[in-house]
């Protein structure tokens, strides 16, 4: 009895002092885990402008103010049109804007201290298209960032053409009130 109670120690110390040297000298045992990824709060890393087409287009970034101006989307209302602006919106603006656009996303339950934007309110009704596309793509002035790196040109139409669904406007092309007061 004695005897095997000490083959059984033994074995168990052999086991565990051998297992760890092994297993210490394997690759894969910290290389799944120190692996190159992006981290929580950690941007992704951007590429350099025109060096990755999502669409096929070169996409060129104009002047801001002139896009604001246009008052007619070049893509019309279709509801291929309208179902890939609401995968978009779902995709990139939920989270702030709310399933609804009405600004009630889940970042108003998180208490960051800024309320965003209602599109389906009065004032982003009567904006032109031309200024949501230029606001989807080149940010808000104060807290929206830009989502040109997420969303490609076309498919930034697609969203207005989506929030102004949400608006409850199929027609799009809204006047822009603002520029008659000024």
């Amino acid at each position: 009895m004695y005897r095997s109670r000490k083959t059984i120690t033994f074995s168990i110390i052999g086991l565990l002092i051998f297992g760890s040297v092994s297993f210490a000298g394997l690759p894969w045992s910290w290389d799944m885990w120190s692996q190159d990824s992006i981290q929580p709060y950690e941007l992704p890393v951007v590429f350099p402008q025109d060096s990755v087409s999502t669409d096929g287009e070169k996409v060129v970034l104009s002047d801001r103010e002139e896009i604001e101006k246009i008052t007619q989307n070049p893509i019309s209302s279709t509801n291929d049109s309208l179902s890939t602006g609401k995968q978009l919106f779902d995709y990139n603006c939920v989270v702030c804007h709310g399933p609804e656009g009405k600004g009630d996303g889940i970042i108003i339950k998180k208490g960051l201290g800024f309320y965003p934007v209602n599109l389906a309110g009065p004032a982003t009704v009567a904006r032109t298209d031309g200024f949501l596309y230029a606001y989807i793509r080149f940010g808000g002035k104060v807290l929206m960032p830009a989502y040109s790196e997420n969303i490609s040109s076309e498919g930034a139409w697609h969203v207005v053409n989506y929030v102004r669904k949400l608006q409850g406007n199929t027609n799009t092309g809204a006047v822009n009130t603002n520029e008659e007061n000024q």
